[in-house]
């Protein structure tokens, strides 16, 4: 049984973070909306959901 030699291996490289802002800041321009998705028709308001 042959080993990959360690020069064939990929190298490691370390993740790294970039910080883009503040929680606060990235999500400040997030709203509800007034439409619904996914599973309900296209354009379906809030004001027109039922539940049983």
């Amino acid at each position: 049984m042959k080993t990959a030699s360690k020069s064939l291996s990929p190298k490691y490289e370390a993740p790294c973070l970039t910080v883009h802002g503040s929680i606060e800041q990235i999500t400040q321009g997030a709203s509800t909306g007034s439409a619904l998705d996914a599973a309900f028709p296209v354009g379906t308001t809030f004001g027109d959901l039922t539940f049983s």
